[in-house]
C-alpha cells in the first residue's frame, strides 16, 4: 500500500462528512462520493451544509479546500484507500416491524435494506485497480462486511479478497451534536479480514488519521461489538419504558423513584423511558435479533431482544393514548409539539420514520386531533414561522426539550 494521502469516502452523510473533515484536518485530499446531487453540490459550493455537527461546522472553513465531492465513482479511479460510510436503513416501523419480528419466515433482508451496500460493491468493482484498503464503518451483523461487501467486490472485480482487496471493519462511533466527543477523540474498534488487512487498517486509522484504536480484534468481533453497544442501551430503555407504562396506572411518582435509584454509585446505570428511535439503536437491535434467529430458530434465548423491540414499537401508542387523555380532559383539539428533534432539544430531525415527535403526531391525527409542530432550529419541518404564531394556534402545547404546557419527557 502507498503512503499517499488521498482518501475516498463513500457516503457524504453524517458519518461520512465527519470523517471527511477529520481526514482533511490530518492532511488528506479527500473525495466524498454520494448519490445525492444536493449533498455533492452543498459540499462543492460551500453552501449551507446538510450536516451541522459541531466538529464539521467548527472546522469547515479551515479544511473545505481539501474536500471535493462527486456523484461519480470514476472520480476515485486510482485511489487505494476507501472508507465506506453509508446507511442500511430499516424497511419497516411500528406495527409492520412487529409483524416481521413475530413472523417465523422473515429474514434479515425483510427487515434491513442492504441494497446501498450492494450498490457500493458493484460500483467500486468498476474502478478499483491494484491493491486497495477498504474500511467499512457500516454497522452490520457478524460476517456481514464480507458477505455484503467483500465477496461481491471480489466477484465483480476479479481481485482476490485478502490479497488485492484488504478489508477492515471499524464501526462508526459518533455522538450527534456533542461538542466534546467527536470522530477524533472517541476510541475505536478495528477488525481485519486477515493480518495484512488489519495491519493496513491500523496504519490508516491510528498512524495516518491519528484516531485512537482501543481494541484490535477479528472482523466479526468488531462487527458484533457495535451491535452489543447499541442493543445494550436499547434493551435497557425498553425495560424502563415497560416499567413506566405499568407504574402509570398507580399513584407512584415514577421519576422520583428513578432518580432515587440513580443515587447508587455502583452497579447501576440510569436510563430514561422513551421511544428508542434515531438512526442506530432500533436498526442495530433488529439486525442483531434477526441474525441471532438466522443462526438458531426462535427460542428463549432470543426472547429478551425480541420483546424489547416490540415494547419499543408499542411505546409510542402508549404515549399517544396518555396525550389524548390529557387533551380530552382539557377540551383540546389542536395539539402543538414544541421541539422536533429526534432527541429533546436537538436540531437533528433524522427522518420521519425514526422521529418520536413525527410518529406521535401521526398517531394522534388518527385519533382525531389536529397536530402541528414548531422548532426554530428545524424550520423545514415546522408548521409556523414563530413560536408566538404557534402558541396562538394551539389548545395544548407539548414540550420536547422546549417550553410547553407539559413536558413529553415527563409524561
Amino acid at each position: 500500500m502507498s503512503d499517499s494521502k488521498r482518501l475516498a469516502i463513500i457516503g457524504g452523510g453524517y458519518v461520512g462528512l465527519n470523517m471527511a473533515v477529520h481526514a482533511a484536518l490530518m492532511g488528506f485530499d479527500t473525495l466524498v462520493i454520494d448519490i445525492d446531487s444536493r449533498v455533492v453540490e452543498a459540499i462543492n459550493t460551500n453552501s449551507r451544509l446538510h450536516v451541522t455537527d459541531p466538529y464539521v461546522v467548527s472546522n469547515w472553513a479551515t479544511i473545505k479546500s481539501r474536500i471535493k465531492a462527486s456523484t461519480e465513482y470514476s472520480e476515485a479511479s486510482g485511489y487505494d484507500k476507501f472508507i465506506i460510510a453509508i446507511n442500511t436503513p430499516l424497511k419497516a416501523y411500528g406495527k409492520r416491524l412487529i409483524e416481521i419480528i413475530l413472523s417465523e419466515d422473515k429474514s434479515l433482508d425483510d427487515a434491513i435494506d442492504f441494497t446501498p451496500l450492494s450498490s457500493v460493491a458493484k460500483s467500486l468493482a468498476d474502478i478499483i485497480k491494484g491493491k486497495i484498503l477498504l474500511a467499512s464503518e457500516v454497522t452490520i451483523y457478524p460476517n456481514g462486511t464480507v458477505e455484503r461487501l467483500g465477496e461481491p467486490l471480489e466477484n465483480n472485480s476479479k481481485l482476490k479478497l485478502g490479497d488485492s482487496i484488504l478489508l477492515v471493519h471499524s464501526p462508526e462511533r459518533i455522538s450527534p451534536g456533542d461538542p466534546r466527543w467527536n470522530v477524533f477523540n472517541i476510541p475505536r474498534v478495528l477488525g481485519g479480514y486477515n493480518d495484512d488487512s488489519t495491519r493496513e487498517g491500523l496504519k490508516l486509522y491510528s498512524e495516518m488519521l491519528g484516531i485512537k484504536v482501543a481494541k484490535i480484534t477479528g472482523l466479526m468481533e468488531a462487527e458484533l461489538s457495535k451491535l452489543i453497544e447499541n442493543s445494550h442501551r436499547f434493551v435497557n430503555i425498553a425495560y424502563i419504558s415497560s416499567l413506566k407504562s405499568i407504574v402509570d396506572y398507580t399513584s407512584i411518582d415514577f421519576y422520583e423513584a428513578l432518580e432515587a435509584a440513580s443515587t447508587k454509585p455502583f452497579g447501576y446505570q440510569p436510563y430514561r423511558p422513551g421511544y428508542a428511535g434515531g438512526p442506530c439503536l432500533l436498526k442495530d437491535t433488529v439486525m442483531l435479533y434477526m441474525w441471532m434467529r438466522r443462526l438458531q430458530k426462535e427460542n428463549p434465548l432470543t426472547e429478551v431482544i425480541k420483546t424489547a423491540i416490540i415494547v419499543n414499537e408499542s411505546y409510542l401508542e402508549h404515549l399517544a393514548q396518555k396525550i389524548a387523555k390529557i387533551a380530552r380532559d382539557r377540551g383540546a383539539k389542536k395539539i402543538l409539539f414544541h421541539g422536533l428533534g429526534y432527541k429533546p432539544n436537538t436540531e437533528y430531525f433524522i427522518s420521519e420514520d425514526l422521529n418520536t415527535i413525527w410518529r406521535l403526531m401521526t398517531i394522534l391525527r388518527e385519533k382525531g386531533f389536529d397536530t402541528r409542530g414548531f422548532d426554530e432550529k428545524i424550520p423545514s419541518k415546522s408548521n409556523f414561522k414563530t413560536i408566538e404564531e404557534a402558541k396562538a394556534w394551539a389548545d395544548l402545547i407539548i414540550g420536547w426539550g422546549k417550553e410547553g404546557d407539559i413536558k413529553l419527557e415527563r409524561i
